[in-house]
């Protein structure tokens, strides 16, 4: 079982969201489970740090195949 692992960065919690809304959907039916689930916005701006050294907002993600 394979998948696609990375970091999705913004200059707010909103813009980084949907930066990463935009690649899961690019990706459609490709994958079969997202960790962290676009469909939960809270959810995926709890798991959101902030860069002390660029000030970016960061969220980790997994696809899965």
């Amino acid at each position: 079982m394979g998948g696609l692992s990375g970091q999705i960065r913004g200059k707010s919690k909103i813009e980084t969201y949907l930066k990463y809304k935009e690649q899961v959907e690019q990706w459609e039916g490709l994958f079969e489970d997202q960790q962290p689930d676009p469909k939960f916005k809270k959810h995926c701006k709890s798991l959101m740090f902030q860069d002390s050294s660029t000030g970016e907002w960061v969220l980790n993600y997994h696809l899965h195949t």
